[in-house]
């Protein structure tokens, strides 16, 4: 019995590591361009804070449900345009992705270059899609280990590092606002940037096996998205130094 608990035990565990693995390495790759490493007990705070984030996009995708279809277990699409649909949980994500950072942060003394705020907003990004993994993959991994990686596998090059870019976009505008007197203007800006650029993907993904060259246009997008977080750090960078 005890071995047989283990065994289930083991599992577990090993599922849960393969929903955590995919944003830990792309945290880490982003890591990588920060020159002043931040504390890492501060970087914990705002992964796991990115995660509590997720339970708050949650809530809020069951409340705009239930406002617009009486219920949170769904039904809310079938009268709505999907761009609609996808725009608004979008914005959610992307609003509830920018708290942990809001909260826990940018009061923080650490918090002292804009290029800061691209590297904590991908932080909380990637908890936050590390929770997002743990609630969609492991239903799946304890049916079928293979279909589970599979799908970890494509979330790694398509959700996760979605949830990244668009908060590295977040993190821009949030960086701006270190040189401006509008800085809410500029927060703004970006949550609803990144939302359109989040609502685009999961509008591609709906339509992929429809839309002629489907993938091909959310290689693109993704690519798009990439380039611009790339040429923020060089930007940012050269404001640091």
């Amino acid at each position: 019995m005890a071995q047989i608990t283990a065994a289930i035990l083991g599992a577990n565990l090993s599922y849960v590591a393969f929903a955590f693995i995919p944003p830990v390495l792309w945290l880490l790759f982003y890591l990588r361009e920060d020159k002043h490493p931040e504390p890492k007990l501060l970087l914990l705070l705002t992964f796991v804070g990115g995660m509590a984030s997720a339970f708050v996009a949650l809530a809020g995708e069951c409340l705009w449900m239930v406002i617009s279809s009486g219920s949170c277990s769904g039904g809310m699409g079938a009268s709505l345009n999907p761009l609609i649909l996808f725009g608004i949980i979008s914005l959610i994500e992307e609003y509830s992705k920018y708290l942990p950072v809001r909260l826990l942060v940018e009061k923080k003394r650490d918090f002292d270059e804009p290029i800061d705020a691209m590297i904590y907003m991908m932080t909380s990004a990637m908890g936050f899609a590390a929770l997002e993994n743990l609630l969609f993959v492991f239903p799946i991994f304890s049916q079928n280990i293979f279909t589970g990686l599979e799908i970890t596998t494509n979330r790694f090059l398509g959700a996760n590092l979605l949830h990244a870019l668009a908060s590295g976009i977040v993190g821009f505008f949030i960086a701006r606002a270190f040189f401006s007197p509008r800085r809410h203007h500029f927060v703004a800006i970006g949550i609803i940037l990144a939302s359109i650029f989040h609502t685009l993907f999961n509008y591609l993904i709906l339509m992929r096996g429809i839309v002629a060259q489907g993938t091909f246009f959310l290689i693109l997008l993704l690519a798009t998205m990439a380039v611009m977080v790339f040429v923020d750090f060089e930007k940012l960078k050269k404001t640091n130094n």
